[in-house]
């Protein structure tokens, strides 16, 4: 069962004169830079702190106007209208110690997204933000009349340009508080810190409240005043910024960290402020004074829990400064520990950090133990892990932290215990290879091959990695895979070095073994090898063709079929690997409907050409003409290692003759003179230009003969002796003329 709370002090009484607004708890400013928020450029947020018992509902306000102004001459840059976004009960840090009903804060946030310019605000002095309110809690015991006394909330920030260039900034951002008490004569810590999201550096102090310039007759202004200098409460006697909560260790806080610490020796209601100023460069930027108050009660006595420890089999404790030595040659390396509370119904919560190593049985420690009675202590052992051990001669640091369930905080014992593990000896593993030598000449297409050898004599756990120096293995076609064996293992290399592969300085490659013991790397070894890729001398190959010539002229009318076949040849004389292949210029040989397949093979190689000439290859022209350059290449990696045949294809469409004059009179009387219209000297077709038909009609343009023939015969049968005429049709063309059939 969760320990009572035995409160001494009834506030009630103080809480009768209450005649005005007493609620005030404390709270900051702060201003976010934000994007991705439309228009908007900052979030400009009030935190206020309210007090939940003695508060009036009255006192809640749904929104706050705060005012913003110019440091330099406090003249007012505007007012901004804060709605009320959050409105909740503080949360203990000990979530169970809720039941103090004498104390209960609540959290208000007021927030709005504005638009701020650096146009309006470059001011090299900055700015700041006020919020003015009253009154501060009645029952306050270390400033005089806090019923009559106001608050102002004031942050500081720079301006959002400096010497033309943006000056990107956010104020510090602090953490929703917790709503703690203080039990007197009982050390309490309370983290009063905050984030800059730009990393800013965050220096905080104690300093003296200030005092709004609103009162009881007018406790929120409708629009706060700008002020240089805002008047600060005033102390009661024996108080001050340094003595705010009295004590054997008055309240302070931490200047890097924002942690409040304090022994607090009076009961009583103090309210304090934390200044934290902002710096960036060195340069101060910015400044949040951030008021708060804690209540000092008589609680309940609670003891902190005990940690105990020792080395199973001893008579005494673990003293702490000292250091528990295992030698390597003790198989049993086990702790015995006692954890117990003096006082009786009490949750424990246990937590084991192994500091400087990791050890899982540490684990079998429970996480929670119940006190039911002065008698009951948590017993657990734990054997520690074979693979735990002192590194590099010192000792290893565990920490086992008992918190208890107290009010408001939790107290902790931590037992801090050193262990010195003697390592059990590691030989050096060594590495390798079976080639008897560093320095490999490895002649182009010629295949380097050997193992690596990885060696440990402790049966250790070994790896084998191969690592190029200045270049990666995979790259120039070296094959090595990185190995893990138990005590041993051995893998295979090689290399098949290119011509692309051949340079001056040699392929270094170190060879390099890891053992690892629970894990953990400890010893390495290399062995190197250099190789020297190496060219063989080479006579260059051949090419040939079964071509009788070179360039080729190609006569097309659209007729007949005409197709280019030929095989093209390359000879090495050294035997040595080829490639035949064909380069076309500025076209491909698929598009163009060319048959053609590149080869390789070893001394000889042979591939045929094909390519089925069309008159579509001449693009509308009346020439054209195809460059094809095959090549061939041996595996040599001289620069005269390639031989190349240029065969130049060109074609014409065929010529024809328009100029011609058909005779305009016949007499089909069979004498064979005349008998019948023709045209002998029709012009001959080509790529562009094909006959297509002859149409005759009479004078009426009524059709008496057709034909598509180009050796076309009109006897005239069927028709009168009379003028007729006739249209010669072309693709692209069209020729009108007439002729006379004369009859007897």
């Amino acid at each position: 069962m969760q320990k009572k709370l035995l409160l001494l002090l009834l506030w009630t009484i103080a809480f009768a004169f209450s005649a005005k607004a007493s609620h005030i708890v404390g709270g900051e400013i702060d201003l976010q830079r934000v994007t991705n928020a439309g228009s908007a450029t900052h979030s400009l947020s009030l935190n206020l702190y309210f007090d939940d018992i003695n508060g009036r509902a009255a006192a809640l306000d749904n929104a706050v106007t705060v005012g913003i102004f110019r440091k330099r001459d406090n003249a007012a840059m505007g007012y901004v209208s804060l709605p009320l976004v959050v409105n909740e009960l503080l949360a203990y840090t000990n979530p169970s110690c809720q039941s103090n009903a004498s104390l209960r804060t609540r959290y208000l946030h007021y927030n709005k997204l504005i638009i701020m310019t650096s146009s309006v605000f470059n001011d090299a002095q900055g700015y700041y933000i006020v919020w003015d309110r009253c009154c501060r809690n009645t029952i306050i015991s270390n400033i005089v009349n806090p019923i009559s006394t106001s608050s102002i909330f004031y942050t500081e920030f720079a301006p959002l340009e400096v010497n033309g260039t943006a000056f990107v900034n956010s104020t510090p951002l602090f953490g929703k508080l917790t709503g703690d008490y203080i039990c007197i004569n009982r050390p309490f810590a309370f983290d009063f810190s905050a984030t800059d999201a730009d990393g800013d550096s965050l220096v905080y102090s104690i300093v003296t409240p200030f005092r709004g310039l609103s009162s009881t007759n007018n406790p929120s202004p409708q629009y706060p005043t700008g002020s240089s200098n805002y008047p600060t409460v005033t102390w009661a006697a024996g108080y001050s910024s340094s003595n705010s909560i009295p004590g054997s260790k008055p309240l302070t806080v931490d200047r890097k960290t924002g942690v409040l610490n304090v022994t607090a020796n009076k009961l009583g209601l103090y309210v304090f402020c934390v200044l934290t100023e902002e710096y960036r460069d060195g340069k101060k930027i910015g400044a949040v004074r951030r008021d708060f108050q804690l209540m000092v009660i008589d609680c309940p006595i609670n003891n902190s829990p005990k940690n105990l420890v020792k080395v199973k089999g001893s008579k005494t404790f673990y003293t702490p400064g000292q250091t528990i030595t295992f030698t390597k040659t003790q198989t049993e390396r086990c702790l015995d520990f006692y954890i117990t509370d003096p006082n009786p119904l009490t949750q424990l919560t246990i937590k084991t950090i192994s500091v400087n190593f990791q050890d899982g049985n540490l684990s079998k420690i429970p996480s929670n133990f119940y006190i039911s009675s002065t008698t009951d202590t948590l017993k657990a052992q734990v054997c520690l892990d074979a693979c735990t051990e002192s590194i590099d001669g010192k000792p290893l640091e565990l920490k086992v932290v008992t918190a208890d369930d107290g009010c408001p905080q939790p107290l902790y014992d931590t037992l801090t215990v050193q262990l010195y593990i003697e390592p059990n000896p590691n030989t050096d593993p060594t590495v390798n290879t079976d080639l008897g030598k560093s320095k490999v000449d490895a002649p182009v297409n010629a295949t380097v091959k050997f193992n690596v050898l990885g060696l440990d004599n402790d049966n250790d756990q070994v790896t084998v990695v191969a690592v190029g120096r200045g270049f990666n293995l995979s790259d120039v076609g070296m094959a090595f895979a990185t190995t893990t064996g138990q005590g041993k293992t051995t893998t295979p290399f090689s290399w098949t070095p290119k011509c692309a592969n051949v340079r001056t300085t040699d392929y270094v490659v170190d060879f390099i073994i890891t053992d690892y013991r629970c894990g953990k790397a400890h010893q390495k070894d290399t062995v190197t090898v250099a190789f020297k890729p190496i060219s063989n001398p080479s006579n260059p190959p051949v090419i040939s063709s079964t071509l009788t010539q070179k360039n080729l002229t190609y006569l097309l009318d659209g007729e007949k079929t005409t197709t280019l076949d030929f095989n093209v040849i390359s000879k090495d004389i050294d035997n040595d690997p080829l490639l035949l292949y064909a380069v076309p210029q500025n076209f491909k040989l698929a598009d163009v409907g060319a048959q053609w397949a590149d080869k390789s093979g070893v001394g000889n190689v042979t591939s045929p050409f094909s390519w089925a000439l069309t008159c579509n290859l001449l693009n509308r022209k009346d020439t054209e003409t195809y460059k094809i350059y095959f090549v061939t290449e041996d595996n040599s990696c001289s620069p005269n290692r390639y031989d190349t045949l240029q065969v130049n294809v060109t074609l014409k469409n065929a010529t024809s003759v328009y100029d011609f004059k058909p005779s305009n009179v016949i007499t089909p009387n069979n004498d064979g003179k005349n008998d019948y219209f023709d045209v002998a000297d029709l012009p001959e077709n080509n790529c562009f230009e094909q006959f297509e038909y002859i149409q005759i009609t009479n004078r009426w343009g009524q059709t008496v003969f057709k034909s598509s023939d180009r050796k076309f015969k009109w006897y005239a049968d069927d028709v009168s002796a009379s003028d007729y005429y006739y249209v010669l049709k072309f693709t692209n063309r069209m020729y009108k003329g007439w002729v006379t059939v004369l009859k007897p």
